[in-house]
């Protein structure tokens, strides 16, 4: 499935950053999970974090861990 990432530092900060990335063939939501992080660091702390999943047509936001991992693993199951 494919997986697309947008993490947006919080508007009215210094410098704004986006981190954007695609993933063409997840199978798992750690690899997700990992992709996420990686675009947090990149980012900052205090930042916002939206995905989209395989034909979706909106970003959708998620705050925390679970909230990734079952997003993504309720997307998967559609999948199969």
């Amino acid at each position: 499935m494919k997986v697309q990432i947008k993490v947006m530092n919080r508007q009215g900060a210094e410098t704004e950053r986006v981190f954007l990335s695609e993933m063409k063939d997840v199978r798992t939501s750690k690899e997700v999970l990992a992709e996420i992080f990686r675009g947090k660091q990149a980012v900052g702390n205090d930042n916002k974090t939206m995905i989209r999943c395989g034909e979706d047509k909106d970003f959708y936001g998620v705050t925390t861990k679970a909230q990734i991992i079952g997003w993504v693993e309720n997307r998967l199951g559609k999948e199969l």
